[in-house]
């Protein structure tokens, strides 16, 4: 979400992360800039941008009758809709209500209304958002809702229905923000939250859009950042692939510019209800996690995603991220951008951060078939270096020699081991993108990226 409630939060240490003066600290990033638009010292692709993509926060899109639909928190006004043919050109189109309903604005003195998500069913849009007052966890969740949902006419057709669900302060445990609806089967439920005790479940009525049982709720903890204090983690999105749901949360403090550490995690469970799960079996009510995207400059703050499955075939997610070469606002750079980006999967079906839609389809990221070559790589979303495949499957990064192996889509990377002689660290890669990217993970579950740049020097 657009994260008021991160504003109040924010530890001073936050402060101190920039020391440079935002002035001179812009026109270095600007002066690194290629005519391409992508950072020299950032990962080939992050930075990649779509046209009208700029002032988005916590995006949520979908694809209806073979055009999408971004709805973004709106900064003032009731969530700001777009539209696309292609993800590489927005036309923003205006607020999906003109006015704030009055029983809103009689009750929170908000600023904006936040993070809407939109549920498909059928021809109906359900569009529910949520609003606080601030620096409190007196928060509502609304629902507004268009019957017949023609795309051409996007705007028309919006009615507003209420509240969904509501947390009082001193009363509720809870924070009733930034909700996510999916459906399994015939049932329906709500994830929503934001810090103070997590991320929460609750189940809804199909055919009305509220809460089932609306006189006791009793929300459900899903998930908590137990690492961080205050508890920050919210943005909940979720899918269900195979036989696994996906809990994809954002950790950290977002609407702080270049500052901002949003980052995106995911666990997984068997049932919509949880319990979610890491790699190793921890619960994310625990603090279990698995990383997913993290800043990469100039990509700063990746959060507030939504996930789903177009009508090709491919898993997107859309997030907003702070670019660090443009100045947003109050003395802030890092402007909150739209970007969506490939989900891919790995061999024990886990997601996997792909480029970037906007950087696919741009020619400068063509990359030319084969392993062997001159690769950018990255380990962690640390800052990348070049690295060299040889067709012998040695491969070289400086001083050090390893080795490579690829069989079918699976390319796997050994690094020896300077603490173990003769023994290796391993990366599990997939390969994607003409044979021309990898993405997976190490043994300690760092995700690792790669981009072929070059071919083969011999």
């Amino acid at each position: 979400m657009l994260c008021l409630s991160s504003l109040f939060l924010a530890s001073q240490w936050t402060k101190k992360l920039i020391t440079l003066g935002t002035v001179a600290l812009g026109l270095v990033l600007q002066s690194s800039v290629r005519s391409e638009g992508f950072s020299p010292f950032g990962f080939p692709g992050d930075s990649a941008s779509s046209i009208n993509s700029q002032n988005v926060h916590d995006p949520t899109v979908i694809q209806f009758r073979g055009r999408y639909f971004c709805f973004s928190t709106s900064g003032a006004g009731f969530a700001i809709v777009r539209s696309s043919d292609d993800l590489k050109s927005w036309k923003t189109l205006g607020p999906v209500l003109p006015d704030t309903p009055e029983w809103l604005q009689k009750r929170y003195q908000h600023r904006a209304l936040w993070a809407p998500d939109v549920f498909v069913q059928g021809d109906r849009l359900r569009m529910y958002y949520c609003t606080s007052n601030f620096g409190t966890n007196e928060s509502v969740i609304g629902m507004a809702e268009c019957a017949n949902f023609d795309p051409d006419r996007p705007l028309e057709g919006w009615k507003d229905t209420g509240l969904v669900i509501e947390s009082v302060k001193g009363r509720d445990f809870y924070n009733a923000i930034d909700p996510k609806v999916i459906a399994d089967g015939d049932r329906q439920w709500m994830f929503f939250g934001s810090y103070f005790a997590g991320i929460h479940l609750v189940e809804l009525d199909p055919r009305s859009g509220k809460l089932k049982n609306p006189s006791d709720p009793k929300p459900q903890c899903v998930a908590r950042n137990t690492d961080e204090r205050g508890n920050p983690l919210e943005g909940a999105s979720v899918c269900k692939r195979g036989s696994h749901f996906y809990l994809f949360v954002s950790y950290g403090l977002a609407a702080q510019g270049i500052r901002s550490t949003y980052r995106i995690m995911v666990g997984r469970a068997e049932s919509v209800v949880g319990p979610y799960v890491d790699r190793e079996g921890r619960s994310m009510v625990e603090g279990g996690h698995e990383n997913v995207l993290k800043s990469s400059f100039p990509m700063i703050g990746p959060g507030g995603s939504d996930v789903f499955l177009d009508s090709s075939g491919r898993w997107l997610m859309p997030y907003h991220f702070y670019d660090a070469r443009h100045y947003w606002q109050g003395g802030l750079w890092g402007m909150p951008t739209l970007q969506i980006r490939e989900l891919l999967w790995s061999e024990d079906g886990w997601p996997l951060p792909g480029m970037p839609i906007e950087a696919l389809t741009q020619p400068q990221h063509s990359a030319p078939k084969g392993i062997a070559g001159v690769w950018v790589h990255q380990a962690d979303f640390a800052e990348p270096k070049r690295i060299e495949l040889h067709a012998d499957g040695t491969l070289t990064d400086g001083q050090v020699t390893g080795k490579w192996e690829k069989s079918g889509q699976r390319l796997t990377l050994r690094w020896p081991r300077t603490d173990a002689p003769g023994q290796y660290w391993v990366d599990e890669l997939l390969l994607s993108y003409a044979d021309g990217y990898y993405v997976g993970r190490n043994q300690q579950g760092m995700v690792i990226r790669g981009l072929r740049i070059e071919g083969d020097s011999k």
